[in-house]
């Protein structure tokens, strides 16, 4: 682990990536509006100038297992970007369980009354958040 630095937190989709990100003590984590995955290109290019502009020194990229904690073919799509994407932003990428998280974005919005379509707009970043608290507390 890299020991300073705001750490951004990730929770890759196909369509949308859910940003988190913490302050520069790694005491709290924020949310970030959502990412729209326009394709790698655009992708990486976004989380350069955002690594640039507020000084992250780390990635944790939410990591899907099942529900016994094996890999699927969702893992394999998620390992092969985390690569791809430490090599193109030239920050480690480090990889935290994301079971459950989206499930506990969803009751967490429902419990503030969000609508399906705030929750839509939320709930990503909401679960890179769970997934970056997650990480903090494991290491």
């Amino acid at each position: 682990m890299v020991d300073s630095g705001k750490i951004l937190a990730l929770d890759y989709g196909l369509r949308r990536i859910g940003l988190a990100i913490t302050d520069m003590n790694r005491t709290m984590v924020f949310p970030r509006p959502l990412l729209e995955h326009k394709g790698e290109v655009f992708v990486f290019e976004q989380l350069k100038k955002m690594i640039a502009e507020e000084g992250i020194t780390a990635i944790v990229l939410g990591y899907p297992y099942d529900d016994r904690h094996i890999e699927t073919s969702q893992t394999e799509k998620v390992k092969a970007f985390g690569t791809r994407l430490e090599a193109a932003v030239s920050v480690p990428v480090f990889f935290e369980d994301e079971k459950y998280t989206t499930a506990q974005a969803e009751a967490l919005l429902d419990s503030y009354g969000y609508d399906y379509k705030e929750k839509k707009t939320q709930r990503d970043s909401i679960a890179a958040m769970l997934i970056l608290q997650s990480y903090l507390d494991r290491v």
